[in-house]
């Protein structure tokens, strides 16, 4: 973006401003490692006292269990610094002399501030269909522990709901329910993890939700008319095995 400022006027207008974000390289432990470097202060700082004791709370957040999530979410969101810099900003606004040290709390709430985006938003414009295919994927992620699925996967989801609820929704043939799934694609709420080749069967090609927990079930909150037994499926614990 800094590049294209410097540009002359007559050569920005005639630039086609299609910018191509890479995604860094580093894995979730060396992502940990930045969370810990990030936030750590520095052997300088005047208060030597106060120092250790922010970073052991520091070296003790990295190893917190609902810290990991919280920073695996992100990790899986985006994956980009400007982003857990951001978080971080916003957790540590909560320091004040009567809270002076961190708390995962306080990355929780950094984290969901961040997350209330235009992801989020875009479940409120989903139709019931799509809305139920976004829950079948918050459902496999948690029975699965967030390892890929793939349509075929999806679909076997939305039909154990379908036979358990038929009186509430009408039985979708599966062409129309592969529509709503590649509509949720080109929305970018779920993404494949590799290019699909030509061969390959759209049904099988491994995907991954860009959405958690949290901002389905937000989202659910304020979906306008959305069927009770919807909800209550997507707040149940265990997918209806």
């Amino acid at each position: 973006k800094d590049v294209l400022e410097l540009l002359e006027k007559r050569v920005k207008s005639r630039f086609s401003h299609r910018q191509i974000y890479l995604l860094n390289s580093f894995d979730f432990r060396q992502y940990v490692k930045i969370f810990k470097e990030q936030l750590s202060l520095p052997a300088r700082f005047p208060d030597e006292a106060f120092a250790q004791k922010w970073n052991n709370n520091v070296q003790h957040l990295s190893e917190d269990k609902t810290v990991h999530n919280v920073l695996q979410n992100l990790f899986d969101y985006a994956k980009d610094l400007r982003s857990l810099y951001l978080v971080l900003m916003l957790a540590v606004c909560n320091v004040t002399v009567h809270h002076p040290l961190l708390t995962a709390a306080d990355l929780q709430g950094a984290s969901k501030q961040c997350r209330t985006d235009s992801k989020a938003n875009i479940v409120h414009g989903l139709s019931v269909l799509e809305i139920c295919l976004v829950i079948a994927m918050k459902h496999l992620n948690d029975v699965y522990e967030g390892e890929p699925f793939n349509f075929q996967m999806v679909y076997n989801e939305f039909q154990k709901f379908i036979q358990r609820k038929a009186h509430i929704m009408h039985n979708f043939e599966k062409p129309v329910v592969m529509k709503a799934f590649e509509h949720l694609l080109q929305l970018e709420l779920v993404k494949p993890l590799e290019k699909p080749s030509v061969r390959a069967q759209r049904e099988y090609l491994l995907m991954k939700l860009l959405l958690d927990s949290n901002q389905i079930m937000d989202a659910l909150q304020v979906y306008p008319n959305c069927p009770t037994d919807v909800k209550q499926w997507a707040a149940s614990s265990l997918s209806w095995l």
